[in-house]
Order: C-alpha cells, then sequence, then structure tokens
C-alpha cells in the first residue's frame, strides 16, 4: 500500500500548483510513473484536492467554451447504432480491461436526480442505467479485441485477489458535474483526511497508484485514456443532436453545479468499496456492460483493515 505522510506545510493557493500537462492517452511508459509523479508535485492532502478540483474546473471551463462556439453536440455514433439502430453488441468491438469502483445507494440515488434535471431539457439523451453505473479507477486495456483481453487476463488473473483485496478505504466527497460535447460525468475529489492516528494519508489517488503497481507487477503494460487526476462515473451520453438551444442546455449544466455546489452535494460522502466490493471488469463496458472477471469484498465483508495489512503490495 502506498501511503503519505502528512508534511507540516501546505500550498495555500492554487496558482502555485502547477497542473501536470498529461495527455488524455497515457502511454504505457508514462503510465508507470504519472500517479507516483502526481503525488510527489501535489505532495499534502490540501495540494492534491486543489489540483483535482483545478482539473475538472478547468476541463469545464474549455469545454464549455467549444460548446457555445460550435452550438453543438457530438452524438456518440457507436452508441447511437446500438440504441437507436438497434445493431447487435458485437457493433461496438471495443473490448477492455479494467478495476471498477461501484457506487453507493446515495450516489446512486443522486445519479438520479441529475439524470432526471438532464432529460427534462432533453428528453433524448441516453442515461447510463443505474445497475451500470461505475467509476472506472484504472484502465487497464482498451479499445482491443478478444484474443487481446484474454492474454492480458491470463497474465492478470494470479494477481486478482491482490488488486481487488480492501484497503484503508479512499473517501470521494464534493459531486461536480463534468461534461463535453459527447458525455457528462459526475467528478469527485478526494477526501483529504488521514488514515487514524498516524499522520499517514490515503487518498483515492494513491489506491489508484496502488492498482497500477499491481498490474505493473504482473508484467501487464498499463494502457489508459484517463488523465491523472480523474474520479468521475459518466450518468448520460448524446445519441442525437441538442432539441433545445445550447443557451437553455448550458444554463440546466449551471442550475445543476449551482445546486450540487449549495445545497445536494454537501452531504456527499463516497467510501469508495462501501456496500460493493471493487471489481475486475472486462469486455465491452463502454457503455456499462461487459463481465466481473472477479470481485472483491466490499468493506463490510472485510471488515476493517488494519492500516499496515497491504504493505506488502
Amino acid at each position: 500500500m502506498t501511503v503519505s505522510k502528512q508534511p507540516a506545510a501546505t500550498l495555500s493557493s492554487v496558482a502555485q500548483l502547477p497542473i501536470l500537462n498529461l495527455p488524455l492517452s497515457v502511454s504505457a511508459s508514462l503510465s508507470t510513473n504519472a500517479y507516483e509523479a502526481f503525488i510527489q508535485t501535489y505532495n499534502s492532502p490540501t495540494a492534491m484536492v486543489k489540483a483535482y478540483d483545478m482539473h475538472r474546473r478547468t476541463r469545464n471551463r474549455d469545454r464549455r467554451a467549444l460548446l457555445d462556439a460550435s452550438g453543438e453536440v457530438a452524438p456518440d455514433p457507436i452508441l447511437k447504432g446500438l440504441v437507436l439502430d438497434k445493431q447487435p453488441p458485437e457493433f461496438d468491438p471495443r473490448n477492455c480491461v479494467t478495476v471498477w469502483c461501484r457506487p453507493t445507494k446515495q450516489i446512486v440515488e443522486l445519479v438520479q436526480q441529475i439524470q432526471s434535471m438532464l432529460r427534462s431539457v432533453e428528453p433524448d439523451i441516453w442515461l447510463m442505467p443505474s445497475e451500470n453505473l461505475h467509476m472506472t479507477a484504472l484502465e487497464i486495456l482498451h479499445s482491443a479485441d478478444d484474443d487481446a483481453v484474454e492474454l492480458e487476463l491470463q497474465r492478470l488473473k494470479p494477481y486478482l485477489k491482490m488488486l481487488l483485496a480492501p484497503r484503508p478505504a479512499p473517501v470521494l466527497v464534493k459531486p461536480m458535474l463534468s461534461f463535453d460535447q459527447s458525455a457528462l460525468a459526475l467528478s469527485f475529489l478526494p477526501e483529504d483526511s488521514p488514515i487514524g492516528d498516524s499522520g499517514n494519508w490515503y487518498t483515492y489517488h494513491h489506491y489508484r497508484l496502488d492498482l497500477n503497481n499491481i498490474v505493473q507487477k504482473a508484467g501487464v503494460p498499463v494502457e489508459s485514456r484517463y488523465q491523472v487526476p480523474s474520479a468521475h462515473i459518466t450518468v448520460a451520453r448524446f445519441v442525437k443532436p441538442l432539441a433545445s438551444s445550447m443557451q437553455h442546455w448550458l444554463a440546466k449544466l449551471d442550475e445543476i453545479n449551482n445546486w450540487l455546489e449549495i445545497d445536494r452535494g454537501r452531504d456527499i460522502r463516497w467510501v469508495v468499496g462501501d456496500e460493493r466490493g471493487n471489481e475486475c471488469r472486462c469486455g465491452r463496458i463502454w457503455y456499462g456492460g461487459g463481465w466481473s472477471e472477479d470481485i472483491g469484498s466490499s468493506i463490510q465483508q472485510a471488515g476493517e483493515a488494519p492500516e499496515n495489512a497491504w504493505r506488502e503490495y
């Protein structure tokens, strides 16, 4: 397990926080060190939380400018084929191997509320089914064929119990609706609380680093599309152009985010691994499908894990 000591001083200004300029598609060689480099750069809980928040706010600002300038969204052609054109599942050729975290009942209910708000403006928007909601903690392989998935799984299987074993549960807070031209997601910030009375801190980002290190130990290269400061659940995608005006759509997104920041989101606290264990999810999972190769124990099933129980990982 990777833990960090709480330093005496923390950065006090967002302006002091340089954002790692990582591309959306992180190469295998870079992904080996990207999580650790991020922790070294933002070496306090406060700095890490600010970096995560800056990332999502900057991204929303930039995507909003693109939407405003174009006046159009970008419907997902594969999802459109599956949903509207009734194509068979094989129409989506992209197979993946990932580690998923399933949301708690509280988070599912929040997503359902947000989806209802989105559909009130765009009745034809595609909503991720509640039973398929997930957060990808680590994307190991993506856009691959069946043979590539089977090959990597054979190498990964001896490490699955280690990969999915409960750890000191990272906590996610302060949900915000993140968006672009093709999809919307509920993004979270890592909580900056320490583990017990030790002064060590273990965030969702440390958890992702642990997963990455175990996969590397298995000799499997990590090929991820996700930027390092990311903790999100996809909630909706476009399969048709906007029915409303872009101004109306953006106003609704602002309304939802104001509601989350001022009211509903303040009492949200997602303990990762609570209620349902994390799982190795494979196959055609872009829209929540696929299969679970293995599922770990939930926090309740495993009992409270001592802080040092996972150091051998």
